[in-house]
């Protein structure tokens, strides 16, 4: 049904794109389903590893903000806050926080007392409330929301619409059709429709062409890094978990645990090695700091 269609900003985006209907259908009954089904976004229980990896992404996001002087007291709204692991991070970090999702599942398990902070809503509509009351904050963030949405300029407008003066936008985005990927295509190592998945995902981006996409869209770069380029265990077929899906939690859990070591050296060697991925062009997700010009 889907076809990949390449933008004018280099990036590809699914086509034909789903109606917001079809869309907003879809999250409703298979996406944010909220029991313990193949399709439920949110996972029913986490070990401790995993929770402890969260809490280090988390972390580490907070620790870019703060080498960019965002400090206690900041406001700090996350658009798509999930399960509400940055919500927490930046909660513990002393700013003033508000969050908005689909669904309240995730949070309420796993993040309850941030319920306090916690709008659920469709996104647009609540975006669209924030300006006609005139809210702006110093910090707005989004993270693994920006591929699923039907016009992903519209919402970088309208988070830049939000800013205090001075403040910043966080986004986080899959590394789709990355270097890393391309050259295990070349391989026969994976196969594309491992990450080619519309309608969960509409648009794909990468360390190639986001920067470009964010600077058209009146954005400075700030800062970038990538997460571990768990993707590396495709070299390997021992390790393939795209040939052989036994082994996506080996890989999984190995990413898990070469991530908390890392971690072990502390945030900014870990900050320092992750920018290091995204300037090689690989890593699993990209997190882009930015400014508004």
């Amino acid at each position: 049904m889907y076809k990949k269609q390449k933008t004018v900003h280099d990036f590809y985006r699914a086509s034909p794109l789903p109606t917001q209907e079809e869309l907003s259908d879809y999250y409703r009954n298979k996406y944010y389903q909220e029991s313990d089904t193949n399709y439920n976004s949110y996972d029913t229980e986490y070990t401790s590893e995993e929770l402890d990896h969260k809490r280090f992404e988390a972390k580490l996001c907070i620790h870019a903000l703060s080498k960019l002087n965002v400090k206690k007291g900041s406001t700090f709204a996350e658009f798509g806050c999930g399960e509400g692991f940055l919500l927490d991070a930046a909660h513990k970090a002393g700013y003033e926080v508000a969050g908005v999702d689909f669904s309240e599942f995730g949070i309420s398990k796993w993040h309850p007392y941030l319920k306090d902070y916690f709008k659920a809503d469709d996104l647009f509509n609540h975006l669209d409330q924030l300006k006609r009351d005139g809210r702006k904050f110093d910090v707005c963030a989004t993270k693994n929301v920006l591929e699923h949405v039907l016009d992903p300029e519209k919402m970088m407008a309208e988070m830049k619409s939000l800013l205090n003066p001075g403040g910043y936008v966080l986004v986080t985005v899959p590394n789709d059709f990355s270097k890393l990927q391309n050259r295990l295509l070349e391989l026969e190592m994976t196969n594309e429709a491992d990450w080619f998945c519309p309608p969960d995902h509409l648009t794909y981006f990468n360390t190639s062409n986001i920067v470009p996409f964010l600077e058209s869209q009146g954005y400075k770069i700030e800062d970038m890094y990538c997460s571990f380029p768990v993707d590396v265990f495709l070299m390997h077929k021992g390790s393939n978990y795209v040939f052989d899906s036994k082994q996506g939690k080996s890989a999984h859990f190995a990413r898990v645990r070469m991530d908390l070591l890392i971690q072990e050296a502390g945030l900014d060697n870990a900050l320092e090695l992750y920018r290091s991925f995204a300037r090689c062009g690989i890593g699993r997700n990209i997190t882009v700091v930015l400014s508004s010009k």
